[in-house]
């Protein structure tokens, strides 16, 4: 293969995986998919003449991880985050649903970033942990794999990467804390994934989109459907699982999750009750006997 089409299918594969990313971090991206042992050179600190200056006019997507940090480090339940901190945004390919921080509308800066830096650092999104890097995944067609890899972010007045500092991109998201998250919001990614690669011949039904963001963004009322609702008379959850979900939100996430992929994908992760499957039938069967009465 020449250097030529080598380069040129790095950069669609790169754009098929950041699709979704505004056009003005596209255009800073270095096209080139880089593995976890790659080293590239770059420190942020508060002597920096751009301090600060990443953490305005961009839109950075709230996982479901970040979410659970960061309402907590402000002692905030998922509604009023969501109403002071948080805008909705609508995934270009896959069309779900997803959180964005609400810049400021004056100034596009970060509501959580002042003089001094980011005031809910430790806590601070994944995507602010990740950068200058970006992570991507791919679905590969021909296994159930998907591709992890990851590319250089270099904005013209980020002085960063002038800084000497030697880092792989390994050592970058452990010492930042990024590879922790993103082992927390795998099966959200998961799902993203996934519906991105079923394309159009999978429908994403606005109800589906509703229980996406909700669980995305809200463990307590996903909390108050499962057990609150008839889900428990229809879907197998062991005693521990059901245990662990009435307790701890992020157990609640992943098994939201994959509940929604065992809905849309018909993956068995979560199946449905025999009990249920018969009452669903036998309500089928009585309706279309009903409808077959009034006809006669």
């Amino acid at each position: 293969m020449s250097d030529y089409k080598q380069a040129r299918d790095q950069v669609l594969e790169l754009e098929e995986g950041l699709r979704d990313m505004p056009q003005e971090v596209r255009n800073v991206l270095h096209p080139v998919r880089l593995t976890g042992k790659e080293h590239f050179q770059f420190r942020c600190h508060p002597g920096i003449a751009c301090f600060n200056a990443c953490c305005r006019n961009i839109e950075i997507i709230l996982t479901p991880y970040d979410l659970i940090r960061i309402r907590r480090r402000l002692n905030l339940d998922a509604e009023s985050f969501l109403y002071h901190y948080a805008t909705p945004f609508t995934l270009t390919k896959g069309q779900l649903p997803v959180p964005l921080i609400r810049m400021d509308p004056e100034t596009g800066q970060c509501p959580f970033n002042g003089p001094d830096g980011c005031s809910i650092y430790s806590d601070r999104p994944v995507a602010c942990r990740y950068y200058p890097i970006g992570m991507a995944l791919m679905h590969k067609q021909e296994t159930k794999d998907d591709d992890e890899f990851y590319f250089l972010i270099k904005e013209e007045f980020c002085h960063g990467h002038r800084e000497v500092k030697d880092w792989t991109i390994q050592d970058w998201r452990s010492d930042q804390g990024s590879d922790g998250y993103d082992v927390q919001n795998r099966g959200w990614m998961e799902f993203i994934l996934k519906r991105r690669s079923a394309g159009d011949g999978v429908a994403t039904a606005v109800q589906l989109s509703e229980f996406f963001y909700m669980a995305s963004t809200n463990p307590d009322v996903f909390r108050r459907f499962v057990f609150d609702s008839s889900f428990l008379k229809k879907f197998h959850v062991d005693p521990e699982t059901e245990r662990l979900i009435r307790e701890d939100d992020q157990a609640l996430t992943d098994f939201a999750f994959s509940w929604l992929k065992s809905i849309l994908f018909g993956d068995a992760e979560v199946k449905v009750k025999p009990t249920a499957v018969a009452e669903l039938k036998e309500r089928r069967a009585n309706k279309t006997v009903a409808k077959e009465n009034l006809e006669d």
